[in-house]
């Protein structure tokens, strides 16, 4: 008698089991790759290159699992291997909120773009990889009949990417905005934990001892690190008296000393005297004479970018009625909580600085562009079609004036040299004054205006010091006029918002950044 050739191990999971691990799995995936820019932007920013980092370690660790997860499949095609790969995946993510300070700290040292890059996959490079093994192993599952094997198959990949897009739409538009990172990334963890805790309850019951172990462990790490995280950090000089998360990064509430700062995703935005709210940074106190010296007769002022409120405080002071635009609500909360911003002397409207123009018909002598979101300066906004946009609101004699920061000489001049071309080509005057040794990086106070030039005070003593600070952005050669076809600033302004970053850590703290 001819023996009978074994028939391959056959899985006892149900179908729809499996597809809600394919669902579950899928969306957390992309959920990671989302919330990735929020753990690694304290330290790194939220620019292009923290982005590209984690896209790229996310296609690589899902290339990596795909590959390892089919030839598993093949050899080992066995429920329990697949659950375990999430188990593991489940654990790497649980300790994604322990590892992050050490981990981001020692990447440091590779600067911007190798420390993002080996931040991202120290973090995130091991839960996605084991994420990655999840849909070769789950199709070998699933398919047992090779006539069927294209449409199940595309049912499996279309209940991936339906996961994927709730994923990416529930981070980005919901959990971000409202939750903690550390809560974010536990329920992240605990959800993982979730399916193979009910694989070996349902389907291996003499493992239930296991299964509820693991939930127990996982909801007991849960409530230690929920329990460890503090709104109010001190150290030997800082105190973090404020932290929350909003759409656009991640903001924090510093006093260091008597001041007080206003911070995103790691970077300066605002500083201020605690007490008395008078502004810090010496460039508010050079933009506001500036415009008095180039439209001494203003008094409708609109100024886009609220931050602590340090240039409508100078303005409002000086009498100037001021329209403020600020995109994001969380900093219009912070700013009239803790650094002294009254809606009742300024109109604040919550809109992108660029549509808000666009649907304008009020006239102003002024408009103040100082919008940075981090280090970055929205590069929709540094474009030669926005400022032409702008001259639209502006009165016959108006003006605008724009903060930078960067370079004004040297190998790394090209942004600031664009940003003064670009503002140049749609006007017919314009002008640069810097305050900082030439060889450093700092800021720029950009005027200009198509208006006639008023004559120059002469006995203003302020005004004559700071004519002094006129500059020559020298790089002519390297200019580019930024269209919104073609704007590559940010590109061009790397080195000095590596160099920001820096000099913050330097300044109040890694520690500070990263809790």
């Amino acid at each position: 008698m001819q023996a009978k050739t074994p028939s391959p191990e056959r899985t006892s999971v149900s179908p729809w089991f499996l597809m809600t691990t394919i669902f579950i799995t899928g969306n957390v995936v992309m959920m990671l790759e989302v919330v990735g820019t929020r753990v690694v932007g304290p330290y790194f920013g939220v620019g292009i290159y923290v982005w590209s980092a984690l896209i790229t370690v996310t296609l690589l660790a899902l290339a990596a699992g795909y590959w390892l997860g089919g030839l598993w499949a093949d050899n080992r095609r066995r429920p329990e291997f697949l659950y375990l790969a999430i188990l593991l995946a489940a654990a790497a993510t649980l300790l994604i909120p322990v590892l992050r300070n050490p981990v981001l700290t020692f990447a440091g040292q590779f600067g911007v773009r190798g420390g993002v890059l080996v931040g991202s996959t120290l973090l995130f490079g091991l839960p996605l990889f084991l994420l990655g093994m999840v849909s070769p192993y789950a199709t070998k599952l699933f398919t047992d009949q090779f006539e069927k094997l294209g449409s199940r198959v595309g049912l499996l990949y279309a209940v991936s990417t339906l996961g994927s897009f709730l994923g990416t739409i529930t981070m980005g538009f919901y959990l971000i905005p409202h939750f903690n990172l550390r809560v974010i990334l536990l329920s992240l963890g605990l959800t993982l934990l979730l399916m193979p805790a009910l694989y070996f309850l349902v389907y291996r019951r003499q493992k239930l001892g296991m299964a509820m172990t693991l939930l127990a462990l996982g909801l007991a790490g849960a409530a230690a690190l929920l329990s460890a995280n503090s709104t109010v950090i001190r150290n030997d000089r800082v105190k973090l008296v404020y932290k929350t998360t909003s759409f656009y990064g991640e903001i924090k509430v510093v006093d260091f000393g008597a001041q007080r700062l206003l911070l995103v995703d790691g970077v300066t935005q605002s500083g201020e005297l605690a007490a008395t709210h008078q502004a810090t940074p010496p460039y508010v106190k050079d933009m506001d004479l500036l415009i008095s010296r180039f439209n001494p007769q203003a008094r409708q002022a609109l100024v886009l970018g609220l931050g602590g409120g340090n240039m409508i405080h100078a303005l409002l002071d000086r009498g100037l009625e001021v329209d403020v635009v600020e995109i994001d609500p969380k900093i219009f909360d912070v700013a009239t909580r803790f650094f002294g911003v009254d809606p009742r002397r300024a109109h604040i409207t919550l809109n992108d600085g660029r549509r808000f123009i666009r649907a304008c018909g009020k006239k102003y002598d002024v408009v103040v562009c100082n919008t940075f979101s981090g280090e970055s300066f929205p590069t929709h906004m540094l474009t030669r079609e926005f400022f032409e946009e702008v001259n639209r609101i502006l009165a016959p004699n108006g003006i605008v004036a724009l903060n930078f920061v960067g370079y004004i000489q040297g190998p790394h001049r090209a942004a600031s040299a664009s940003v003064f071309a670009t503002l140049k080509s749609a006007n017919v005057w314009c002008g640069a004054y810097f305050r900082d040794s030439k060889e450093k990086f700092g800021n720029i106070d950009f005027v200009a205006g198509r208006g006639p030039i008023p004559p120059e005070p002469a006995d203003d003593p302020a005004w004559q010091d700071l004519k002094t600070r006129q500059v020559e952005i020298y790089g002519a050669d390297q200019a580019v006029v930024c269209t919104d076809d073609y704007n590559p600033v940010e590109f061009l302004n790397r080195v000095t918002y590596r160099r920001w970053r820096q000099m913050v850590i330097d300044y109040v703290g890694a520690d500070v950044l990263l809790n």
